[in-house]
């Protein structure tokens, strides 16, 4: 059987994140099963990651540069308007050329499927000529954080005429479908790791916030937390994985601490994610928004206990309602507090909760995930 073509068209391809490592993981799952699938990414960036080692998929970036930034202060002087008219002029080069190349890409070979990852590759995609290909378009937040901002006005309009929209829980597709889009279906992202062997969650001494350093995923409000169980835990420690505009912030914060700053690490971002998560005792996620997060995912997956703001959809999915880790008001730090204090002193309540959150998340694994994808594809063609 003819497999049909699979173009997985993303912002970037390159960037170390979520929604990067996700596009890898369906292109090399579709891959591996035979579908000719090729991964193509708007814009480069300074620093690219590698995902995959040896691809089952073809990868490609169409812009032959980083997109490109404004002037930090273009909007305070009327000096500036020169370069950011320069500014203006590059990016539509950059947005038009990469419209051609997607063009030539398309014709060359049977039209298939499209799947868009994200609004601004939909944007490019809505401008280039694709007759006789499926699109499925994804959005990788919450309902809640789409209609927080712009992007919900952006999905309604960019994806009203697409095959296909998928959302990452049944509650945030039937959101969207109440705001207007009747294509929506639910499709979960995948795992990255499924352990053999999960770690010991009565081991761990560490508190593991794992994520970029941006006010919405709250490390703020961790800080805070963290400052007033300390002193009640002093074998256990707080441990910052990642970086971002609020690192310094965060830093400031913690160094003010009452209690237990010397036990607050920072380390920067890490490409293989499975080793702090084995070392640490319990994942905390302070966000206040999110989709549906993978570092909370995996973490359970891990067989780890885990406390969460209530700040998606994706969340409540996960954790099965806070039946399989905990959940805690957002922006809260007290209530974080009292949830970490309880866990960080009761091996049992630890163990038991990593145990049912791996049952739990067993449903995320890539062949269940990949499974999904190929009845999807299967659906759009019917």
């Amino acid at each position: 059987m003819t497999r049909p073509r699979i173009v997985v068209l993303a912002n970037s391809v390159e960037e170390l994140g979520g929604a990067q490592r996700v596009v890898h993981l369906v292109a090399q799952g579709l891959a591996e099963r035979g579908y000719p699938v090729e991964l193509v990414g708007l814009a480069p960036v300074e620093h690219p990651h590698t995902y995959v080692a040896d691809p089952a998929y073809r990868q490609r970036t169409l812009m032959p540069q980083p997109w490109p930034s404004p002037p930090p202060d273009a909007r305070l002087s009327t000096r500036l308007r020169p370069s950011v008219r320069r500014l203006i002029a590059t990016r539509a080069a950059l947005s038009a050329g990469a419209v051609a190349d997607l063009e030539r890409l398309l014709a060359d070979g049977p039209p298939g499927i499209v799947v868009v990852a994200q609004l601004w590759a939909m944007e490019h995609l809505a401008r280039a000529e694709h007759a006789g290909w499926s699109v499925i378009g994804q959005y990788h937040s919450s309902f809640e954080a789409a209609a927080g901002g712009r992007d919900l006005a952006r999905a309604l309009d960019l994806y009203a005429d697409v095959d296909a929209v998928a959302l990452l829980t049944t509650e945030d597709a039937h959101a969207f479908r109440r705001a207007g889009l009747d294509n929506t279906t639910v499709l979960a992202n995948p795992l990255a790791l499924w352990p053999d062997e999960p770690a010991d969650a009565t081991t761990g001494r560490t508190v593991t916030f794992l994520g970029r350093l941006s006010v919405e995923k709250g490390p703020r409000f961790l800080v805070d937390a963290w400052g007033q169980i300390a002193d009640r835990h002093p074998d256990w420690r707080l441990r910052f994985v990642g970086s971002g505009p609020d690192e310094d912030a965060v830093r400031s914060r913690v160094a003010r601490l009452p209690a237990g700053a010397d036990r607050v690490e920072f380390v920067p971002p890490v490409a293989d994610v499975e080793p702090e998560l084995r070392a640490a005792g319990v994942l905390a996620l302070p966000s206040l928004t999110e989709g549906l997060p993978m570092s909370l995912a995996e973490a359970m997956a891990m067989g780890q206990a885990t406390v969460s703001a209530d700040c998606s959809a994706g969340v409540r999915a996960l954790t099965d309602d806070g039946r399989v880790g905990r959940i805690v008001p957002r922006g809260d730090a007290d209530a974080l507090a009292v949830a970490l204090d309880a866990l960080l002193g009761d091996d049992a309540e630890r163990a038991r909760l990593g145990a049912a959150a791996r049952a739990h998340v067993e449903r995320y694994r890539l062949p269940t995930v990949i499974d999904a994808w190929e009845q999807l594809v299967a659906d759009t063609l019917r």
